[in-house]
């Protein structure tokens, strides 16, 4: 679970569009205790749909090309929380270290970083190993 979340550097981010699940390929880098921050423009769908209702999903996979079934994959739950402006240079330099294709546009004034506050996770680490997972028993797995 640790090892896929932080390998990873991208998901899909499943917000509300008019009542109706809307799927959104989202890189992401993650915070000390494994939270998700994501870097997002103002006009893009996704934004609108999180700040209309933040409650969205989150998940990471790798996939398995010989055996998709047993590919594990994530899925972390919660609502998306715009990051205060006093956090933006730390977060900036943390998410140019993963993603440093965003340095084009990373002053740019219409993007923002969100974090996520996770609520539940969903673990399938492979056909047959399928749990919810504690919220806290995750953050442990990053101290």
């Amino acid at each position: 679970m640790h090892n896929l979340v932080t390998k990873s550097k991208a998901g899909v981010l499943s917000s509300n569009y008019k009542g109706t699940p809307f799927g959104s390929f989202m890189p992401y880098v993650l915070d000390k205790e494994g939270t998700p921050i994501i870097f997002v423009s103002d006009l893009a769908r996704h934004t609108q749909n999180i700040n209309a209702d933040p409650k969205c999903s989150l998940i990471v996979h790798k996939l398995l090309s010989k055996d998709i079934f047993n590919s594990p994959r994530i899925t972390l739950i919660g609502k998306m929380v715009k990051v205060p402006d006093k956090e933006r240079k730390a977060i900036a330099k943390e998410y140019l270290k993963v993603h440093p294709g965003a340095e084009d546009f990373i002053d740019f004034e219409d993007f923002n970083f969100y974090r996520m506050e996770i609520t539940g996770i969903y673990w399938v680490g492979q056909f047959g190993d399928i749990q919810d997972v504690d919220v806290e028993d995750y953050r442990k797995l990053f101290k």
